[in-house]
């Protein structure tokens, strides 16, 4: 009985303490991600997010994410490209919009599991040109684009409806995973390796080899540079068309 009371307090005391340090964001994300297939092997990629701020009362960030890929077999292909990142910051009242440069790279590697899942792994590294925003004149503005990197690691899962040994029309749901971490000289970002963690669930459409269409819940775990964390909790909508 003790040690069920003792591990009760903990539990109270633990859970208050995380609760006290984190705030709770709603938003929800538009995405558009788009292959193109150019000659042989080679591809062209261009990816495109809209998301919102927290209780959708402002426009939060703009990414146009342009690329190139190689498939170097049927289960792998390599990607890079660059990152346009322009989203609103706010000091002291003041709100802006700013830009973040990102080089990328990333592989898709891809296989079936347990004879019905079609998994997909992406490992991504970014080199980040960050903002380091001030306020002058009553506006939002920069200091300069200093250099940070991020690594992040996909783990996404889709599970047709229907047992096909080709997906190519129908509906299925989804599941999928990331971590992002911050290396280098993580002082000009929140001061941690730990960056984010996302999760997702969700329902979608294949229309044809070609399209898909999903809905679904993410749920996003943001660190900052003091002990507390953003909990964003969002509705994605997003599209895939392959050319």
């Amino acid at each position: 009985m003790l040690r069920k009371t003792l591990f009760l307090f903990t539990f109270l005391v633990v859970y208050s303490t995380v609760h006290s340090q984190t705030q709770n964001r709603f938003a929800t994300w538009f995405s558009s991600n788009n292959a193109i297939h150019l000659r042989g092997k080679w591809g062209l990629q261009f990816d495109m997010s809209i998301r919102s701020s927290d209780q959708l009362l402002y426009l939060q960030t703009i990414l146009l994410r342009p690329g190139l890929s190689y498939r170097l077999n049927n289960s792998v292909t390599l990607f890079a490209g660059y990152n346009h990142v322009l989203s609103r910051n706010t000091i002291d009242n003041i709100s802006g919009y700013l830009t973040e440069h990102q080089l990328w790279q990333q592989a898709f590697i891809r296989h079936r599991l347990f004879n019905r899942l079609n998994t997909l792994h992406r490992p991504l590294i970014e080199e980040r040109f960050i903002t380091s925003p001030y306020v002058s004149n009553n506006s939002i503005k920069t200091n300069g684009h200093p250099f940070a990197m991020r690594i992040r690691y996909l783990l996404r899962n889709v599970l047709p409806f229907k047992r096909e040994a080709v997906f190519s029309r129908g509906g299925y749901a989804f599941a999928q995973q990331e971590i992002l971490l911050n290396i280098g000289k993580v002082e000009r970002l929140n001061g941690k390796n730990f960056d984010q963690f996302r999760a997702a669930a969700g329902w979608g459409y294949r229309f044809s080899p070609k399209f898909d269409l999903e809905a679904g819940y993410l749920y996003r775990d943001i660190a900052t540079r003091t002990s507390a964390h953003f909990h964003d909790h969002i509705v994605q909508i997003g599209s895939f068309l392959r050319l």
